[in-house]
């Protein structure tokens, strides 16, 4: 594969939530990125709500660098957690079994999805005494505070002063703290100096796992975490912080009043992103509620790049709603499109053809595509300028084109929808899935000749979501790429 290197007339232009505006990206080094992005609590497998962020962030990540960036990419693990304590409670088994049980089975998840392994990915257990460190040093600014124990808690608690860093509050959503009363989203709690303010670490109850600190046995708070592996791995201030819209309060917000409390630099973080909701009947599909579509079920009936295309035929700002419907039809689009990618690349032409319509309509998918990426990652746009590119490319008899501008078509498909979205990738016809096309058609001439009708048409339909046509013809069953 030659892919096609970035023109990078354009500038690349984000959503930065913290200032609610499109702004040009301009990176605190040059030619390189700084990026976090938040990860899994991982006490159950990972739902298609997750896989929305994470395919989003990694197409993002693969066009910062195919703008020519190095990009440092960090997606940490919450392995610490109430609800990672009470499932490990309800299994029976330890906290830490627990949790890497479901580290192994979501970065499978991720790579089955085709997303990028990250440069780092770090554990939240890993970071205790770098959080420890950070607290001590809040209580000593007087940005934090000790409360005496919990109900049935064996040591104290430490929350965060949130008057104590008014002026920064707020700073994703535009709150203030004056608006903010207990009994909302807030949890009620009289050793509180105000409604507001967040745990940073909880003293210890029975069976629970603890690690030692100056207030007693306990364990981190959540939003802690992020600012400890964020300054780590990236220091006090870096480029980009990303993770799903419901993370921008309290989780994000409360990141920024700690880390830049504790490092004393503002902003912490330059361009904040998040990503859309992807609901279910207008409803956020969330584990809590009960309305979720593990990723490894629907992979049962739909393939990486099915999956990819769908989330990724919308702004990764706006909400999806999912439907089985709605996935049906992406499915017969991206086999449309993969159709003629195959065919293009599998073609060998000697002909001389270079009609100047295709090769127009091949420098207006890359600069348009080129456009659409940089205008806020619009992978909608950039999806459509490669079907238009597909309809003008359907036109021709690709086995008569010059040898040349047939290479230029693959690599213009292969870069952009291969590469920068992650389509197509894990569609190659090894022998592997050529011999599982042939048993199904092996299967199917059995049934046909058992005059079972149903089952024949059921592998017909089967082999049809995997992207092969099949034709009965006196020489015996053919078949081929849709």
């Amino acid at each position: 594969m030659v892919l096609i290197s970035c023109p990078c007339k354009h500038v690349l232009r984000l959503y930065n939530t913290a200032t609610r505006s499109v702004e040009d990206f301009r990176p605190i080094e040059p030619n390189k990125v700084g990026m976090y992005v938040c990860g899994l609590t991982v006490y159950n497998d990972m739902h298609l709500g997750h896989a929305r962020t994470y395919i989003a962030f990694d197409v993002i990540r693969r066009w910062l660098e195919y703008l020519g960036y190095d990009v440092n990419f960090v997606q940490n693990h919450t392995d610490i957690d109430d609800k990672i304590i009470q499932k490990a409670n309800e299994d029976n088994v330890p906290s830490k079994d627990l949790a890497n049980k479901y580290i192994d089975r979501t970065t499978e998840d991720l790579e089955n999805l085709q997303v990028r392994p990250p440069t780092h990915m770090p554990k939240a257990t890993d970071f205790i005494k770098e959080m420890i460190e950070i607290i001590s040093d809040l209580i000593d600014k007087n940005h934090a505070y000790v409360v005496e124990p919990a109900p049935g808690a064996l040591a104290s608690d430490v929350y965060f002063d949130v008057i104590s860093a008014s002026e920064s509050f707020g700073t994703l959503t535009g709150q203030k703290i004056e608006d903010m009363e207990a009994g909302s989203r807030i949890a009620i709690d009289v050793r509180k100096r105000h409604p507001s303010d967040f745990v940073l670490w909880k003293g210890a109850k029975p069976d629970e796992p603890t690690w030692d600190s100056p207030w007693g046995i306990g364990r981190p708070g959540w939003h802690i975490e992020c600012s400890a592996m964020s300054l780590s791995h990236l220091g006090k201030n870096f480029d980009i912080h990303a993770g799903g819209i419901d993370l921008r309060f309290p989780h994000h917000e409360s990141e920024i009043l700690q880390s830049e409390c504790h490092t004393g630099h503002s902003p912490m973080v330059n361009y904040w992103m998040h990503s859309g909701h992807l609901t279910i009947n207008k409803e956020k599909m969330s584990k809590s509620l009960d309305n979720f579509f593990l990723v490894r079920d629907i992979m049962k009936e739909y393939s990486a790049p099915i999956l990819r295309f769908y989330l990724l035929n919308g702004h990764y700002r706006s909400p999806i709603d999912f439907s089985d419907i709605n996935l049906k039809e992406s499915m017969s689009a991206y086999r449309r499109l993969e159709g003629t990618y195959n065919r293009l690349r599998d073609t060998k032409s000697n002909g001389k053809e270079n009609p100047s319509d295709l090769n127009k309509a091949i420098d207006s998918c890359r600069k348009n595509f080129v456009s659409a990426m940089n205008d806020d990652f619009n992978t909608r746009e950039g999806i459509a300028e490669l079907f238009q590119l597909a309809r003008i490319s359907n036109n021709f008899d690709v086995s008569k084109l010059d040898s040349d501008l047939l290479k230029s078509l693959v690599d213009t498909f292969e870069t952009y929808g291969s590469n920068v979205l992650g389509l197509f990738s894990s569609e190659i016809i090894d022998d592997g899935l050529e011999g599982k096309i042939e048993s199904l058609i092996s299967e199917r001439n059995s049934a046909r000749e058992a005059k079972d009708w149903s089952k024949s048409d059921s592998i017909r339909e089967k082999l049809h979501n995997m992207g092969i046509e099949i034709q009965d013809t006196p020489d015996g069953t053919k078949w081929r790429r849709i």
